[in-house]
């Protein structure tokens, strides 16, 4: 019995792996053969032909010229989760970044359903398709930032000069925006964390306990066009016990 249900289940499989082949190579060579060029930055707008009872697709190709943070701004004038599909495949026919997972919301003023989703994707051609029918209008852009590269944070210093006080001071680096600084009483980092964010290298924060041990560890951030921060990695941890008085 149990051989038998071992068969089945290697069939099932068997049968999904020829069923994703199919839909693969056959997604690559519509790509192929209907892509429309596309040019990085451009707002692009379109409106599906089809009706109501059947789909349409569109392609569009992409080079991304370096590894990059690539964001996909799409907007359409109906319910997107029904009426239109938009998703990036790379050039092996494997989906890249898919349209559920783009969180869309509509505008109350203008009724368009807008939304975003990014991805970091290496250098090479890819594809997006688009697909829909109700005669939907829909709208992308496509943005492909250089990916930004950031160092580990340096804790250069940590004291606490008044009470209830304590001031952190981190090394500057290259390409960051800010400083995340991060602190608690546990040393694992397990509980009671807390965050602040710091444009500058040197930060003050009170209302700390007195007399209580903290430990804190510091991490330069920088932010994407698309909003996305971007974390280098943490500093190593240091510690410091807060004044009573």
């Amino acid at each position: 019995m149990n051989k038998k249900i071992n068969k089945n289940l290697l069939l099932m499989f068997l049968c999904v792996i020829v069923i994703l082949g199919f839909r693969s190579s056959t997604v690559q060579a519509a790509m192929a053969d209907e892509a429309e060029d596309y040019e990085l930055g451009e707002n692009y707008t379109g409106k599906m032909t089809s009706s109501a009872m059947s789909t349409e697709s569109r392609y569009y190709r992409i080079q991304i010229m370096e590894k990059s943070h690539v964001t996909l701004y799409a907007a359409m004038d109906k319910e997107p989760y029904y009426s239109c599909d938009m998703d990036i495949y790379n050039a092996a026919g494997k989906i890249v970044l898919k349209n559920n997972d783009i969180s869309y919301k509509q505008n109350a003023v203008t009724g368009l359903y807008k939304g975003q989703q990014s991805r970091t994707l290496p250098k090479g051609i890819y594809y997006l398709k688009v697909e829909g029918n109700k005669a939907v209008i829909y709208t992308f852009r496509i943005e492909a930032e250089k990916q930004i590269k950031l160092p580990k944070g340096t804790l250069k210093s940590l004291k606490s000069a008044k009470k209830g006080h304590m001031t952190v001071k981190c090394a500057s680096a290259k390409n960051a925006i800010g400083y995340r600084i991060q602190y608690s009483t546990d040393y694992k980092f397990k509980k009671g964390v807390k965050t602040v964010y710091s444009a500058t290298t040197t930060k003050t924060i009170k209302g700390l306990k007195k007399g209580k041990r903290y430990y804190v560890k510091v991490c330069p951030y920088t932010v994407y066009d698309d909003g996305t921060r971007v974390f280098g990695q943490n500093s190593y941890v240091k510690t410091v016990v807060v004044k009573k008085k």
